[in-house]
């Protein structure tokens, strides 16, 4: 049986990670620990794994000894490629949609109880700070979010991020997480008042011209 599995970090993906995750932290005997990485790996069920051979299992032990190290805290680029799309990490709370908000305080609420509520969360948490661009003329431009655009960046990052570019950007949100939330609270809270105003006055020239009709 042949078995392809990841040999770096660069290799794991956001959502290999979360599933990873409870393996690497549970007690099991060293062969069952090979089985359920490799079950998660490769997505092969573990019945298949058992079938190789003792000379593979030495082998992919040695090439899981990745796992055992520590996982990048810095990034190398703001601006990195996910699949086939572009995005650029950068705090403008002000991009957010109230969606967003809405979502990264339940993560933070669950996280209180559940420190593993930031890790099963990080796709969702990373598309908050990791917006889609596109380049035009040369130029780097925002694509502006919607909800079925944030659903796909979500998804993208799930199947495709590695944690080579997650994890860093993860710990800069989990260590920063009272001062961004604080922040993105009060840019929505502007933009709501700067809405309410923008209201207010469409609501006033209606009234001035009906006014001047009579």
């Amino acid at each position: 049986m042949r078995i392809t599995i990841p040999t770096k970090w660069e290799d794991v993906t956001i959502g290999k990670y979360i599933n990873l995750r409870p393996v690497l932290n549970s007690e099991l005997t060293p062969i069952n620990r090979v089985i359920n990485i490799l079950a998660v790996l490769t997505g092969q069920k573990k019945e298949l794994i058992k079938n190789i051979s003792l000379d593979q299992y030495k082998s992919i032990k040695e090439k899981m000894s990745f796992l055992e190290t520590e996982l990048p805290r810095e990034l190398k680029n703001n601006k990195f490629k996910i699949g086939d799309n572009w995005y650029k990490f950068e705090l403008k709370a002000q991009n957010l949609i109230f969606a967003e908000y809405i979502n990264i305080m339940e993560i933070l609420q669950s996280a209180k109880d559940d420190q593993e509520a930031i890790f099963n969360n990080l796709h969702r948490i990373l598309t908050t700070i990791c917006r889609p661009i596109k380049k035009r003329f040369f130029i780097w431009h925002n694509i502006k979010m919607d909800a079925k655009l944030t659903r796909q960046t979500q998804q993208n990052f799930f199947d495709n991020m590695p944690m080579t570019i997650a994890y860093p950007i993860g710990v800069f949100f989990y260590t920063h997480s009272e001062t961004l939330t604080e922040i993105i609270k009060t840019c929505l809270m502007e933009e709501a008042e700067r809405l309410k105003r923008e209201a207010e006055t469409e609501i006033a020239s209606i009234k001035d011209g009906d006014g001047g009709k009579h």
